[in-house]
């Protein structure tokens, strides 16, 4: 007979497991039913969302074109390789016969065998991000268990370093877009300016997989077909291009521009030294993009509109034609130039030591005699210059609405150098921007731009985008008979006895005139020059003087602008050949 005392104890557990039981069914039923009434609409999407995988379909990126419709960046067809672990028997031999084929280096098969390690065995590992045709051709024929292919697109830069910092280049987006591998984004230039234009619409592909993520299908009714880029055509003359490049090239660093006078378009804009955006996808990118980061010459920079420099003697343009314009001297009134000149308490030197005795404006231009601008510059004051330097183009800045980081530069006044330095402005002040130096700062492209409104007359407007409408642009206002005393003396340059006879040329009686400029980065001490001022060759390389020409031809009808600057190289040799060699080119001649 059971104990009266164990039969309570037993009943009051069994009351309380039915109790616990009975809240326990009820919790359950509730949250069946929250879940089937009120919460279906929640997992019945991420059970969709399961049972599908969204693959995006990258268009064909549009191409970036030269005036003449030659592609200078385009798509290729590219091919992105993987290896499925699970679907072969011997992963190692497998990456044998893969690296072999691809010829990929230890880095890479390192990388791979570490994607292995991380991720489940049925995912794919990258193997190649762009493999051609007949890469995968090769692989194909040998029946690898375990690969899969991706088709996709990857960017060609047919200039490769000539003007890849106008043109820009493609890369990797900040944020991964999923199951997008061959998804990319402008990141510089004008990929990055007109990434909207050039990129397209992707497109997608919806696969079906099964509760562990493989894939099982396809779900053809939702496959939505890629919308190729448009195409974006610019104003760059690509055999000019190419041999303002190389020209550029045979100097350590500088930057080069030309227009078309009567259109304003570039059809040269080189910046040196420079990159090869092709390499940036290839197995040793990283190391060799971190290589140009660290590069003191700055390939990455567009020196053309971001680097600033003293205009030197190329200034002198200006400054006469603001003294002709005042009146202040005729083409014919002579100053004497014994090599020096002596005003208040300090002697300004010219850079002939000897001087050049009686010279005209013609004369001056020609010899590119300091001390006769030195005077000009005094007796018409430096408003009146930075009044016509703004008229020619200076302080402008042209591509800014396309590319980034253009510098405006500096023409300075009264006010500037107070505002800026602290001190009021000087008679000496005056003087030496009469011969571009002192605070005076500008770009190439601005230079080009004063030496095609020179020729012209004519408000000369840059544009690196082709468009259907030819610009017309307004009378600058010079008098004619100015621009013309002016013009007869940058003729008288590359003639016997100028500046840059070394650098004439004659294409089929087409001529080249122009202006050469040196431009001082340090200051010459009078102790110096008592013991003898320093040859360039004796001086370190970032101490030297920078090297300008500006041109124009023909010269009977000027149709093009031409700007060169060769940094610290002593004179302006290798940017007389740079011009010179760019001007043949625009003129027709076909020799070699």
């Amino acid at each position: 007979m059971i104990d009266k005392e164990v039969a309570r104890t037993f009943d009051r557990r069994s009351a309380l497991f039915l109790t616990a039981g009975a809240i326990l069914t009820s919790a359950l039923v509730l949250r069946m039913l929250q879940m089937q009434l009120f919460d279906y609409r929640e997992y019945t999407k991420k059970s969709e969302n399961n049972s599908f995988r969204i693959q995006i379909n990258m268009p064909e990126r549009g191409k970036i074109l030269s005036s003449a419709g030659t592609p200078i960046s385009r798509d290729t067809k590219t091919y992105r390789i993987y290896i499925v672990p699970e679907e072969t028997k011997d992963i190692d031999a497998v990456i044998s016969v893969v690296a072999t084929e691809l010829k990929l280096n230890k880095k890479r098969i390192n990388k791979i065998y570490a994607r292995i390690k991380k991720q489940a065995k049925f995912q794919p590992v990258l193997v190649s991000e762009n493999s051609n045709w007949a890469e995968l051709a090769a692989l194909q024929a040998k029946n690898i268990p375990g690969l899969h292919v991706r088709s996709g697109f990857s960017r060609v830069y047919e200039m490769g370093p000539a003007g890849a910092q106008i043109f820009g280049y493609v890369g990797d987006p900040t944020e991964p877009v999923p199951n997008a591998p061959f998804f990319t984004t402008g990141i510089t230039g004008l990929e990055r300016r007109f990434n909207n234009e050039l990129a397209g619409i992707p497109g997608q592909t919806v696969m079906i997989t099964n509760a562990v993520g493989r894939i099982t299908g396809e779900d053809k009714s939702q496959f939505r077909p890629a919308v190729t880029g448009g195409n974006i055509q610019t104003t760059i003359n690509d055999v000019a291009q190419r041999t303002m490049y190389d020209a550029l090239l045979m100097h350590k660093s500088g930057c080069g521009v030309a227009l078309d006078i009567e259109t304003g378009d570039i059809l040269a804009m080189v910046s040196t030294p420079s990159f090869d955006a092709n390499i940036f996808s290839g197995d040793d990118g990283d190391e060799y993009i971190a290589s140009l980061r660290n590069d003191y010459m700055k390939p990455f920079m567009n020196k053309t509109i971001e680097g600033l420099y003293p205009p030197g003697s190329t200034f002198k343009i200006v400054v006469a034609l603001a003294a002709l314009e005042a009146g202040a001297i005729t083409p014919n009134e002579k100053i004497h130039c014994p090599g020096y000149w002596d005003y208040g308490d300090r002697r300004y030197h010219c850079w002939e030591d000897h001087g050049h005795g009686w010279v005209t404006l013609a004369d001056a231009l020609k010899h590119s005699c300091d001390i006769y601008f030195y005077q000009l510059a005094l007796r018409i004051g430096i408003d009146s210059i930075k009044e016509m330097a703004i008229k020619l183009g200076f302080t402008q800045k042209y591509m800014d609405d396309i590319l980034s980081r253009e510098m405006a530069g500096i023409i300075p006044d009264r006010h500037w150098k107070e505002e800026t330095i602290g001190y009021q402005w000087v008679h000496g002040d005056t003087i030496i921007s009469g011969i571009g130096q002192g605070f005076t700062l500008t770009n190439c492209l601005q230079l080009a731009v004063m030496m095609a409104r020179t020729a012209s007359n004519k408000v000369v407007m840059p544009r690196l985008i082709l468009t259907n409408e030819k610009p017309q642009f307004a009378n600058l206002g010079l008098q004619q008979k100015n621009i013309n005393a002016v013009m007869q003396g940058l003729e008288q340059v590359t003639r016997k006895g100028g500046t840059a006879a070394y650098g004439a040329i004659n294409v089929n009686g087409a001529r080249m005139a122009g202006k050469t400029g040196t431009s001082q980065v340090r200051s010459i001490s009078r102790a110096e020059r008592e013991s003898g001022v320093l040859t360039n060759e004796q001086l370190k390389w970032n101490l030297r003087n920078h090297g300008l020409f500006v041109g124009y031809a023909p010269t009977n009808n000027p149709k093009y602008a031409v700007c060169a600057i060769t940094e610290h190289s002593g004179g302006a040799g290798p940017a007389v050949r740079t011009v010179a060699a760019t001007m043949r080119v625009l003129l027709g001649d076909k020799k070699k």
